[in-house]
């Protein structure tokens, strides 16, 4: 009986996660390594599964190399083989137990590293195909599922026992990962694609020929040892089972209005924008030690979704979800993520949930172009002109609007974040309760009477001094001349007053005088 040293090329593809990443590869040992003689008690513990989501998990085990061997081991690789059939289609029967077959056994060589992964590789990698299995050359049978590898290639120290974690992504949501029809060892001869061959042949014998449905499962865990001679402890050699699990449900998000007020942990969007299409770094600070831990053993995947209606948001490798894991240059904890290319647009938010559906924090972000520079100017001189009006020149009713919106605007000016829309609204405020002023009534002030004119500029009654020149004295002489000149010209005016009332007598006195000579006749 020979035994299998090739995997199906074709059908087993495995992932190499290491400290940097994750990597695609072909998952064979070749029918030409050394085997390692003897690995005395080298096994790993039972495995164990925990953070599961619907996408991913993590599976953990214990292992122990025998002290005999220790000193002569160059490396180690932890590994998990998942395989999830759901369709055959038998084609050929062959007695495949004589022949080669193309067994699946991990190999932890070559791959596509997890930062490297696109949406394509991941969905050719994780998703559903359809692969060939081939006994000496032939065609044997179509086999429909799910069947991938992932290995940790450094996560191994040196020491003879610990434990190790293999972060499992590329899962189905709501659906049962485990073992159906296995043999009780994994060996060259009996293994997950040993199985296949089996079921298919037994189909063929009753006559199908078309895609039947089937529901066969094989999920291990192992370890592939390189010695320093160059021959090789084989996954094979280590492998256990791991327990049936099955995967939560796809995700929903919150609701905007159902975000949190406050979170322990805080995001924040590197530049604090994104652009539609494109990918955002989102920053998450104050993680708790769990998730750091988590984090550092990348195995931390979270879920993000972008609002004003909650949009899943995927990683830059189309995963359905986004692993959280240390920036080297800063040592902050972060995840990537593209934003959707349709995306109008405007202000958002963007949070992240946990495998539970907690949200763990959510952030503001703006998405779309960068934005121009804001101007101020013109709110500037808006600000200073309205500024130098006085509240006593208009009435109480047109000041108090205006009086509020120059302080919002002088709010705004201030304001080291405000937007463009937020300057030229603080303007159109301002101007209109400017506009608005109404001038408050003035109360009109009584008349001045005017001086009466000195008497210094009245015409003077004095009489010719005959020619006689005028005597020059001193100023307080000339003032005693000037009041008695004033007095005599009063004393002139009453003289004349008295003299023309005389003459009115004597006028009548004639006129009476004249009467009664006549009356005497």
């Amino acid at each position: 009986m020979k035994r299998f040293g090739k995997a199906m090329a074709a059908l087993a593809v495995a992932v190499c996660t290491l400290f940097g990443g994750v990597a695609t590869a072909n998952a064979y040992d070749s029918d030409n390594i050394q085997h390692a003689d003897n690995i005395g008690s080298t096994s790993i513990g039972a495995p164990v599964v925990s953070e599961i989501g619907a996408h991913t998990a993590n599976v953990s085990f214990t292992y122990s190399i025998d002290p005999s061997i220790l000193p002569k081991v160059a490396s180690v690789c932890f590994a998990v083989e998942v395989q999830r059939i759901t369709s055959i289609k038998p084609i050929a029967h062959e007695e495949w137990v004589y022949g080669y077959l193309w067994a699946s056994n991990v190999d932890c060589q070559g791959g596509v590293n997890d930062d490297d992964l696109t949406a394509e590789s991941y969905r050719d990698t994780y998703g559903t195909k359809t692969k060939q299995y081939k006994e000496v050359g032939t065609v044997a049978a179509e086999a429909t599922g799910q069947y991938f590898s992932r290995y940790e290639k450094e996560q191994w120290n040196g020491a003879a026992t610990g434990t190790a974690q293999v972060p499992v992504i590329g899962l189905e949501p709501n659906t049962n990962y485990g073992n159906t029809r296995v043999f009780d060892d994994y060996n060259y001869y009996y293994n997950p694609g040993s199985a296949v061959l089996v079921t298919s042949d037994e189909l063929y014998a009753k006559g199908v020929r078309a895609a039947t449905p089937v529901d066969l499962k094989a999920l291990y865990a192992g370890m592939r040892i390189v010695m320093k001679d160059g021959s090789v402890a084989t996954f094979a050699d280590t492998a256990k089972r791991i327990p049936d699990f099955t995967t939560k449900s796809e995700p929903t998000a919150k609701p905007a209005e159902a975000l949190p007020s406050k979170t322990d942990a805080k995001l924040e969007v590197s530049g604090g924008q994104a652009k539609p299409g494109q990918t955002a770094r989102v920053y998450i600070d104050n993680l708790k030690a769990e998730a750091k831990a988590k984090a550092d053993a990348n195995s931390l995947f979270w879920n993000a979704y972008i609002y004003s209606e909650p949009h899943a948001l995927t990683g830059p490798d189309g995963a359905p979800f986004v692993r959280v894991q240390k920036e080297a240059s800063t040592g902050r904890y972060y995840f990537d993520a593209v934003i959707p290319a349709d995306l109008p647009a405007g202000d958002h938010r963007i949070s992240v949930q946990d495998e539970n559906g907690t949200v763990q924090a959510w952030t503001p972000v703006t998405v779309g172009d960068t934005p121009a520079p804001v101007d101020k100017s013109k709110l500037t001189a808006a600000v200073d002109a309205a500024g130098k009006l006085a509240e006593k020149d208009y009435t109480a009713d047109s000041w108090t609007p205006f009086a509020k919106a120059l302080a919002d605007a002088q709010a705004v000016a201030a304001k080291q974040d405000a937007s463009q829309a937020d300057v030229d609204a603080a303007v159109k405020a301002l101007a209109d309760a400017q506009a608005g002023l109404k001038k408050a009534e003035t109360v009109p002030s009584k008349p001045v009477e005017p001086s009466k004119p000195s008497n210094n500029n009245k015409p003077s009654n004095n009489k010719p001094s005959n020619n006689k020149p005028a005597n020059d004295k001193p100023a307080a002489d000339d003032k005693k001349s000037e009041s008695k000149n004033d007095e005599q010209s009063d004393l002139s005016k009453t003289g004349a007053s008295v003299a023309a009332v005389v003459g009115v007598l004597v006028l009548l006195a004639v006129l009476g005088a004249g009467l009664r000579v006549r009356s005497r006749r």
